[in-house]
């Protein structure tokens, strides 16, 4: 166990030392973003920003303890996070141990020690790594109760909090408690206790800042109607700009108020077009049961496979080429198939797994939600390398080798050429962090790297029409604001800062009426309204504003 906890820490590490060279290891960027602002909020002092949590806060509050106890930089918590990867090998290792011996074991260790997805989710300011800990812990935690009944009741309860804590992290985790409870038998209360024990501080803490009963977070209704509607591949690939904006606000257009009402809206929504249209929604669900299935990592935010360009160890460990995506190609034929020959040997895992994939199939498919399950399909695939090789008779072996070829087939035909280039939404926000900075050249890169991915980028346009503002070029900012509203004629920020040059051109009225326009399209935005207001003459007496 030490040998496999000190490789997997090697690796990590090394990735983590060799993702230095990029420019997204200091400048986080959407998700991890928000992330790391909740994070250093708390470590400040003033709390978490969200009256009501958009997002399970458990990472942000898990970061806020890294940034207090190790300082601001972004490298203690990569630190901690490969440690913890280190710690999930072992944990892996000895679940499997237990349930299938020690060979076993131990080659689904060296799988989550060797696993390149793995490995790059531990250098990310995102949730998995510590997902994945807490749900082997639990996992871990509930084994020993099985075979400890003298302090059974004590360790079911602590698995239930640790699974908990868990979906205070990721949501989705409650159906670890949820197979543990039955697990648990006559003991279940011990375990459902321990995940309310978990929750109840979220949960008030909801009440009391936001006046609302919300459980955990309110962003399940949205992601459910992100990954079931007739729009599926236009919604998942929303971008961070004025339309995410906007669509998380329908519910407020629509008169619906409060944030868990919000999360029920778009929850209804879904059920009203599984109901309208019931084949179209089981098309999808098809759909994605087979993106779940292939071994391409299907990206949220920013690219995967570029981070090789940076790391040695991915490059060796996650890759494509024509007819195999490595590791998940290989993994999930193996997984599989020990899945279904060895379920009764080890049921809390077989249904983590068949639930935990349901959980995903749920909402949508990325690689970032799938990776939780790795570690115990790895414990899977090495019992079923193992029966294949020992235990089958030539008629059981020739048909596990059927099986093994047909979803081989599935999970690797059609995957596509490796992305070598970061996507345009992650050279996008990468490029507007990198301004608010006061690095206004790369920042320029980034956004016109953007703007060569996708052509079709207003708020690209927007920001180097800004950047190009405060270098006093008037007529090229002028003309970029123009081609932002050319594709988005509704675009506030065009139009207000359009509204801002003509106003430093003493060009009075036309700017006004730029404002207004912005008003009318978004009646919220204080800073049109404040200028509509300063700016525009003062009425005579008796006559009415317009």
């Amino acid at each position: 166990m030490l040998v496999l906890f000190s490789v997997a820490l090697l690796l990590r590490l090394i990735h983590v030392l060799a993702m230095r060279a990029s420019p997204y290891f200091e400048n986080p960027i959407i998700d991890a973003a928000t992330y790391d602002d909740a994070a250093r909020a708390i470590a400040a002092g003033h709390g978490h920003p969200d009256s009501i949590f958009w997002q399970p806060p458990g990472y942000s509050y898990f970061l806020s303890w890294i940034y207090i106890v190790l300082g601001p930089g972004y490298l203690g918590p990569r630190v901690v996070q490969a440690l913890l990867g280190a710690a999930s090998a072992v944990l892996t290792a000895w679940i499997g141990a237990r349930y299938f011996g020690r060979r076993v074991g131990l080659g689904a260790g060296y799988g989550v020690a060797l696993y390149g997805l793995l490995i790059y989710f531990d250098g990310e300011l995102l949730a998995p790594s510590l997902t994945i800990a807490l749900q082997l812990a639990a996992i871990a935690v509930a084994v020993r109760a099985r075979d400890h009944p003298r302090r059974a009741l004590a360790l079911w309860g602590a698995s239930g909090l640790l699974a908990g804590i868990a979906s205070v992290v990721t949501a989705p985790s409650l159906v670890i408690g949820g197979v543990l409870a039955a697990a648990a038998g006559r003991r279940a209360w011990a375990v459902v206790l321990g995940v309310v024990l978990a929750i109840a501080p979220v949960t008030l803490r909801n009440l009391e800042r936001g006046g609302e009963l919300v459980p955990i977070s309110w962003n399940g209704g949205i992601n459910l109607y992100i990954g079931n509607n007739p729009r599926y591949d236009e919604t998942v690939a929303i971008r961070p700009d004025l339309h995410w904006k906007e669509f998380v606000q329908e519910p407020r257009r629509a008169g619906v108020q409060g944030a868990g009402n919000a999360s029920r809206y778009f929850a209804e929504k879904v059920g009203r077009w599984a109901a309208s249209d019931p084949a179209a929604f089981a098309r999808l669900q098809v759909k994605k049961a087979l993106l779940f299935l292939q071994g391409n990592e299907i990206p949220r935010n920013q690219e995967i496979y570029p981070a090789r360009g940076w790391s040695p160890v991915l490059r060796a460990l996650l890759w494509k080429a024509p007819g195999l995506a490595f590791p998940f190609g290989v993994l999930m034929p193996l997984g599989l198939l020990g899945l279904v020959t060895a379920f009764r040997r080890a049921p809390v895992l077989g249904w983590t797994v068949i639930l935990g994939s349901v959980s995903v199939l749920a909402f949508f498919i990325t690689a970032r939600y799938r990776a939780p399950l790795i570690p115990l399909l790895l414990i899977f695939a090495a019992e079923g390398v193992r029966r294949l090789v020992r235990d089958q008779g030539p008629l059981e072996r020739s048909c596990s080798v059927a099986l093994l070829l047909l979803l081989f087939l599935v999970g690797n035909l059609g995957q596509g050429p490796m992305a070598k280039t970061m996507n345009a939404d992650a050279e996008y926000s990468l490029g507007v962090r990198l301004a608010m900075k006061g690095r206004p050249r790369e920042a320029e890169s980034h956004l016109r790297s953007a703007l060569a991915k996708n052509s079709n980028y207003p708020e690209a346009w927007v920001n180097l029409g800004v950047l190009e503002a405060e270098r006093g070029r008037s007529g090229e900012a002028e003309a970029m604001l123009r081609n932002a509203l050319a594709q988005d004629p509704e675009n506030t920020l065009a139009l207000t800062n359009l509204a801002v040059l003509r106003e430093k051109a003493g060009r009075i009225d036309e700017a006004v009426e730029l404002y207004r326009r912005a008003l009318e399209i978004d009646p919220t935005d204080a800073f049109a309204r404040g200028k509509v207001a300063s700016l525009q003459p003062a009425q005579p007496p008796g006559q009415k504003p317009q």
